[in-house]
């Protein structure tokens, strides 16, 4: 019985640990949540991660590597116009979105692997949706 007590907070532990990335600085934070306009000939696309428990995430763009998403985290890219393959990476799976960025667009992009998934899903949503999922969560660090 004392076994299977330690082993299922062991468990407990390491589900909490795992979902842990580093954060930006609350100025950062904020700043992002004002969703202003991307620069001139861009688009800006706000990645987040609205589960409230899901593995780390790896994000990349066009094959660069953009940063890692937790649980309730979200970070911001601005992309030239044109076409991206947006990825998601997380355990052993992988998923990917197409999307057109024009100039001054604002796109939100859910990424999450739930408990029970083997695969982690991305796709876009509703602005409303998006901002509510960005609010809801804090700004993680990018590119480390």
């Amino acid at each position: 019985m004392y076994r299977s007590i330690v082993a299922a907070l062991l468990l407990a532990l390491a589900a909490c640990q795992s979902s842990t990335v580093a954060m930006a600085p609350t100025g950062q934070d904020s700043a992002g949540k004002q969703f202003g306009p991307p620069p001139a000939g861009m688009g800006a696309v706000y990645f987040y991660n609205p589960a409230t428990a899901s593995p780390v995430l790896d994000i990349s763009v066009d094959g660069l590597y953009i940063g890692q998403l937790g649980t309730k985290t979200w970070m911001r890219a601005e992309l030239a116009a044109g076409h991206h393959v947006l990825r998601c990476r997380g355990g052993n799976s992988a998923n990917a979105r197409w999307v057109n960025i024009a100039p001054g667009d604002m796109r939100f992009i859910d990424v999450q692997m739930l408990p029970g998934q083997y695969v982690c899903s991305i796709r876009e949503t509703d602005p409303g949706t998006g901002r509510a999922g960005v609010l809801g969560g804090s700004r993680a660090v990018q590119g480390q």
